[in-house]
């Protein structure tokens, strides 16, 4: 059989530049998401597929960078890190250039990035395509293959989200930031450091660490659910849509439960003012709004909120039979962990403000 002419056994030679770390050489360039992937393959590491290197491809973040990658934004998509591969010994480098053998998914192994590679299959992004940067091995045994991919993800360290969101305001006309980031992260800014008699006042970790009791990424994640559609502050919600309404809401109703609660307040011993209080009574925070104007109570108009703390005192004066004593609900075999741990919190503190 005659052998195929070199040009249909490679794929155009790309310009790539050698680097030498020790006795390690590997090489620098930049190629077609979609030329790579064509020649691209991996193997998943499983409880039961023990031989394999890498974490399974997830649908969810394919499509969440799918979705990325074909955003209709003013700003276009970026993927600067580099796609970790490891070619065969086919392939190989001269006078400047990598000569990559043409096997369909078959020739690069994919160390690191390939869900940021496979992301770019047309089911998740269509026609999208970049240039995308690589890093490219040639010819390593699955030992050294396995070195590398924990080398790289032993020792990362994920970015605290507290100091992610701090950010924002950097970013304030970037598409890349969606509403509710924007809006809730400047709700936290007020309440923790512009409003003077917020219950909140330097009490906020704005870049995570510190002592406080909870972070900026944490206090976001619980306003956040309210502005899910049919939520207190969803687009649909004119009462309190506004961010000044929505801030004068918020520090009205904290104030409140300051008040009832002087000693739990910013007490670690407690978890009223940690992510799993705070989403409770941002749950229950919807009730009473929904209650009052049930009773005909006009809680906004086109002045601002005619509610205040006074409103809400009542309410919670109904809730102080529960302490929030972490030692004390742990005592009777109850901890309050994660989303169903909110969910059971909700569930009684509702109770205990509206009995049935």
């Amino acid at each position: 059989m005659a052998k195929k002419p070199k040009s249909e056994r490679f794929l155009e030679p790309v310009p790539a530049l050698p680097v030498l770390q020790g006795d390690t050489r590997f090489y620098l360039f930049t190629i077609s998401a979609k030329k790579l992937l064509r020649v691209a393959y991996t193997s998943e590491r499983t409880q039961y597929k023990r031989k394999g290197i890498q974490r399974g491809l997830r649908p969810d973040r394919l499509r969440d960078i799918g979705r990325f990658l074909t955003s209709n934004g003013s700003n276009p998509p970026l993927l600067p890190n580099a796609i970790i591969v490891s070619l065969s010994s086919e392939s190989y480098y001269k006078d400047g250039y990598l000569h990559i053998r043409k096997r369909l998914a078959g020739e690069a192994f994919v160390i690191d990035g390939q869900h940021r590679l496979w992301a770019f299959d047309p089911q998740y992004s269509g026609k999208a395509d970049l240039n995308v940067v690589v890093t490219a091995f040639i010819n390593l045994d699955d030992s050294r293959k396995a070195f590398i991919f924990r080398s790289i993800n032993g020792n990362q360290r994920k970015i605290n989200p507290s100091l992610v969101y701090d950010l924002i305001p950097m970013l304030r006309d970037q598409e890349t930031v969606t509403f509710e980031d924007k809006r809730c992260q400047d709700l936290v800014v007020l309440l923790n450091e512009e409003t003077h008699d917020s219950p909140w006042k330097d009490r906020i970790s704005m870049v995570g660490g510190g002592n406080r009791i909870i972070s900026q990424a944490s206090f976001i994640s619980a306003l956040k659910k309210l502005f899910k559609k049919g939520h207190l502050f969803s687009s649909t919600e004119q009462n309190f849509f506004e961010q000044r309404m929505q801030h004068d809401l918020l520090l009205e109703y904290f104030k409140a439960i300051q008040s009832s609660y002087s000693i739990q307040w910013d007490n670690k011993a407690f978890f009223l003012c940690k992510y799993v209080g705070v989403s409770a009574l941002l749950n229950l925070l919807e009730r009473i709004v929904a209650d009052l104007k049930e009773e005909d109570v006009l809680v906004s108009d086109e002045n601002g909120l005619c509610i205040d703390k006074e409103t809400f005192t009542p309410y919670i004066k109904k809730l102080e039979q529960f302490s929030f004593s972490t030692a004390e609900e742990k005592k009777k075999g109850i901890t309050y962990v994660g989303e169903g741990g909110i969910r059971e919190l909700t569930r009684r503190v509702i109770s205990l403000v509206f009995p049935s």
